[in-house]
């Protein structure tokens, strides 16, 4: 699979899920949306079908795939490499952080950053897999049997890698996996950890969704979405996914937030 089947996945995921899931959930049609962790911009090429008016701007640390998106996206949307911390734009009032903050080893400060950047009573659309969860440790990204053995990344780190070998797979070279992998591990983001962040930077928790089966499992495994209802505790352990609307508050100033 080339890197532009991702900017495919990418795309068909907004498409089918995200979007509909943000007009469910009162968040659309969107005037200026930030994609953090942008990847390829299939995201965003997606928003700006469905609206076309909408200013779609991706921020990624990889360079190699924001040249590969820009290609792909034909200046629709605007892809730019670098470090979302040290960023200034704002003014933003949708900002997505899909499956990106379990790899941010500070996902609080990302979260604060976020708000500061927010319109007043802008929203955050979050995804990501709750570290206890079955797959927290993604390690279906690995190899061999182990990799489709639900809680295996509960185990010492170095017995996890030797049961779970990396060899790149039709999404990310071994490179990304091991530098993934690696940060899943040290952030150890919790639905618990989660929801206090989000308190802590002076967000409201709008909507949160659990998942048994996350719906991008469908187009990566073949995997039927299947929502989790919330159980404390039980929930950390099963849920495979979380989805959140976050929002800041219609006045700033009241945020609290510094940078």
């Amino acid at each position: 699979m080339t890197p532009t089947d991702y900017f495919e996945y990418e795309r068909q995921i907004a498409v089918a899920h995200v979007i509909p899931w943000l007009r469910a959930h009162s968040a659309w049609p969107v005037r200026r949306v930030l994609d953090v962790g942008c990847g390829y911009g299939g995201t965003l090429a997606a928003f700006k079908t469905a609206a076309p008016t909408c200013e779609a701007i991706g921020v990624d640390l990889d360079a190699e795939m924001i040249r590969e998106g820009r290609a792909r996206t034909s200046g629709t949307v605007e892809l730019l490499d670098g470090d979302f911390f040290a960023w200034t734009r704002s003014g933003f009032d949708l900002i997505l952080m899909r499956d990106v903050l379990e790899h941010i080893r500070r996902p609080e400060e990302a979260l604060r950053k976020a708000a500061t950047m927010l319109t007043p009573g802008g929203r955050i659309y979050a995804t990501f897999a709750p570290y206890y969860g079955p797959f927290g440790g993604h390690q279906q990204n690995g190899s061999g049997a182990f990799s489709l053995c639900p809680w295996i990344h509960w185990l010492p780190r170095r017995m996890f890698r030797k049961l779970v070998p990396l060899r790149g797979n039709a999404y990310k070279t071994l490179e990304a996996l091991r530098a993934d992998m690696a940060s899943v591990d040290d952030t150890r983001l919790t639905l618990k950890g989660f929801e206090k962040a989000a308190r802590n930077c002076g967000l409201t928790v709008h909507a949160l969704e659990l998942f048994l089966s996350r719906p991008d499992y469908k187009f990566k495994f073949g995997w039927p979405a299947c929502r989790l209802p919330r159980i404390p505790a039980l929930s950390e352990v099963f849920s495979t996914g979380a989805e959140a609307l976050l929002h800041a508050p219609t006045k700033l100033e009241h945020v609290g937030v510094s940078i």
